[in-house]
């Protein structure tokens, strides 16, 4: 194994840690009761978000040993998302049905992936883990975000309207910079990955595009600006609507 290669499983192997903390950080100030909530057919419980984030380095990292024994065998239905190609699945509407495992057994099959999988990139003797692992982590990233979408939809369902933070008060004289546009550039340009860095599948191949006309604006929207446009009767004018979104309006209120 040359320096090189030892360096760059060293690198993955600490990001593995730290990534997987930070999913746990990201729960630490909920009950069990808030990581079991599926506020909506396309929502997931945090329980089953930690669980799934475990499932998937189970099934696509320490799986591909023939030794290798899951912590449960049953767990793989209940935890596999829409992964047709390594067997059925618990139907998704249904996540908030499962009140087990438990909370405590979900967070102690974290512990167990984690400690094999660490095992697994300190022996060196899989050339393929490390590249599998980083697709792990990628894809852990992914439900850090769907996790955060998902309990603050199921928060806001709530009458008491409980907060997943405590707000951060902005300074007193904090204000954005100048709406602008800027136009972008047109014509023939090269869009996707290129490199030897991570990339997903629907990244490549490279490929070269048409770029019509258009601009950009040189920062997001505000939450003053937002709460103008509301203000403003914006939720009233149908013209500034997609079709879609105003009969979810019309329908939610």
């Amino acid at each position: 194994m040359t320096t090189g290669h030892t360096c760059a499983v060293a690198g993955i192997a600490a990001r593995f840690l730290q990534l997987r903390q930070r999913t746990l950080e990201l729960c630490a100030g909920l009950s069990a009761e808030d990581l079991q909530l599926q506020s909506m057919p396309d929502a997931s419980p945090g329980k089953w978000h930690l669980a799934h984030t475990s499932w998937f380095f189970e099934q696509f990292v320490l799986g591909r040993d023939p030794a290798y024994r899951p912590r449960d065998p049953a767990w793989h239905y209940l935890f596999n998302s829409y992964y047709q190609s390594v067997g059925p699945m618990h139907a998704r509407p249904q996540r908030g049905l499962l009140s087990r495992p438990s909370l405590d057994e979900v967070r102690d099959y974290r512990r167990r992936i984690d400690d094999a999988v660490a095992e697994l990139l300190d022996r060196g003797d899989d050339a393929e883990a490390p590249g599998l692992v980083e697709l792990g982590l990628q894809h852990e990233q992914q439900h850090q975000e769907l996790l955060l979408t998902d309990i603050k939809h199921a928060f806001w369902c709530n009458p008491l309207q409980p907060a997943y933070r405590a707000p951060i008060a902005a300074p007193a004289d904090a204000k954005a910079v100048p709406l602008q546009f800027v136009a972008g550039r047109e014509g023939i340009a090269e869009i996707g990955h290129r490199g030897e860095g991570f990339a997903f599948d629907n990244e490549t191949p490279r490929h070269r595009t048409l770029l019509q006309p258009h601009a950009l604006a040189n920062r997001l929207v505000t939450n003053a600006e937002y709460l103008a446009f509301v203000r403003e009767g914006g939720y009233r004018e149908p013209g500034l609507w997609l079709s879609d979104g105003w009969a979810t309006l019309q329908r939610e209120g």
